[in-house]
Parts: structure tokens; sequence; C-alpha cells
């Protein structure tokens, strides 16, 4: 059950941050299969999350945040290495 938990924990809070959609895309969810067998801690995939959208909104502010979790893995690296 630890890895539907993990699966649904990361899920759950990147469709908080998009404005449409109910899932992710199956890359999507290989990325966080991923992540969670390289023990890389939930609330550190959140923050890179978090700070990839917001990083992209700032950016990009006239455009709606449609971003996969490919685009988002940098933020999360960075997380990893400096967080």
């Amino acid at each position: 059950m630890k890895n539907e938990d993990y699966l649904v924990t990361v899920e759950q809070f990147v469709l908080s941050f998009k404005e449409l959609g109910l899932s992710l895309s199956a890359t999507d969810y290989d990325l966080i299969q991923k992540w969670e067998k390289r023990g890389i801690p939930i609330d550190v995939v959140c923050r890179g999350i978090e700070t990839g959208f917001t990083e992209f909104e700032r950016t990009n502010p006239r455009q709606t945040a449609h971003l996969s979790l490919n685009y988002l893995k940098v933020f999360i690296e960075k997380e990893m290495t400096h967080g």
C-alpha cells in the first residue's frame, strides 16, 4: 500500500496546481514511481513541484500552467541537492 500512498499524494499535489485535468499522464506516473524507488521523500518532490509551478507562472504570467512532471523534474532534482 505504501506505493499507492506515494503515488496518490504526489498526484493530488500536482493536480492542485493544474487548472485543468483530473489525472496525470502515464509518463508522469512512471516518473513518480521512479522517484519513490530512488527514495526521494514526498516533501522534496512536492517542494520541487511547487517551485516549478511558481517559476513557470513568474516567467509566463499569461499562460496557464499545463506542465508535465517531465518539465518539473529539474526543480525536484534541485530540491534534492539544495533542499
